[in-house]
């Protein structure tokens, strides 16, 4: 059975995998029967649902050596204002009104932000010829909530966990023509991409997370109230999620770091954690 490879780091999730119906079924497979219960924000552990089979359990991909071990990732160095005395619940927001702290605060995701730019560069590495779809979860670092602030009317993104997936399909014909062939299948990806999103989104509900995506065809939430906002495609914002967006004069065209303009991109937003098994452990089931 084929198993999507998939490249962790500190801020992201990426995985490679033949179509998006593979995706799908690992999807399914946490709708029915399998520890929906413990999908709790506060009481979820991926652990336990691989612990209550004992020795019979599937292998965590975490710890793939003998004895449960796994390589340790150390954590970057913070700012040293990011530091909390012990009673943090009254000196936290007198810190958090200072500019001071802002400034701080921003810098740090400015440098975090372009430590990770052109993030992409490695993952050819792990990328099958038969794969045609590419995963891509990250935390969504300050700087770049801005851009997705106008989106989500009357949710504030702003603060709390946002988590932002693209989901990248191979194409069988450059986007930079248009004829039949291409309006057609530009159609059936959007049809495949709406009908998956949704059924995340679903899945992450169901365990008391939010979660949205941008219908392609109007650039808008698909769930979330109007708005005048948009985030089509082409849209410059996903150059800072490792695309190129190509200027052709009578139009634009967004570049995939592998597949070039044989690509058609999705976005989906949640606050759902990094850590979630949706998220985190997307292989073929």
């Amino acid at each position: 059975m084929a198993m999507a490879r998939r490249l962790l780091t500190r801020k992201r999730v990426v995985a490679y995998l033949p179509n998006l119906n593979t995706a799908l079924k690992h999807v399914r497979s946490f709708c029915v029967g399998n520890g929906s219960d413990k999908w709790g924000k506060e009481e979820f552990n991926p652990e336990e649902v691989v612990q209550d089979l004992g020795p019979f359990g599937p292998q965590n991909k975490r710890f793939p050596l003998p004895g449960s071990i796994g390589p340790k990732f150390e954590k970057p160095p913070t700012l040293a204002v990011r530091k909390s005395p012990e009673d943090m619940d009254i000196v936290q927001p007198l810190l958090e009104n200072q500019p001071e702290y802002r400034h701080c605060n921003v810098l740090e995701q400015a440098v975090m932000f372009q430590e990770e730019d052109g993030f992409m560069s490695e993952d050819s590495e792990i990328l099958r010829q038969s794969d045609r779809l590419e995963y891509v979860a990250q935390d969504c670092p300050y700087l770049m909530r801005i851009d997705f602030k106008d989106l989500f009317p009357g949710r504030d993104i702003m603060n709390g966990t946002l988590t932002l997936v693209t989901i990248s399909q191979k194409t069988d014909n450059d986007m930079t023509s248009w004829n039949t062939d291409v309006e057609e299948e530009r159609e059936a990806l959007l049809a495949a991409f709406v009908q998956g999103a949704k059924e995340i989104c679903e899945a992450l509900e169901s365990g008391n997370y939010w979660a949205d995506f941008i219908d392609p065809s109007c650039g808008k939430p698909f769930y979330g109230p109007h708005t005048n906002a948009t985030m089509f495609e082409t849209d410059e914002v996903y150059r800072k999620l490792g695309f190129e967006i190509e200027d052709l004069g009578c139009c634009k065209v967004i570049r995939h770091h592998i597949w070039g303009t044989k690509c058609y991109v999705g976005c989906l937003f949640t606050n759902a954690p990094l850590t979630h098994p949706i998220i985190e452990m997307m292989i073929d089931s």
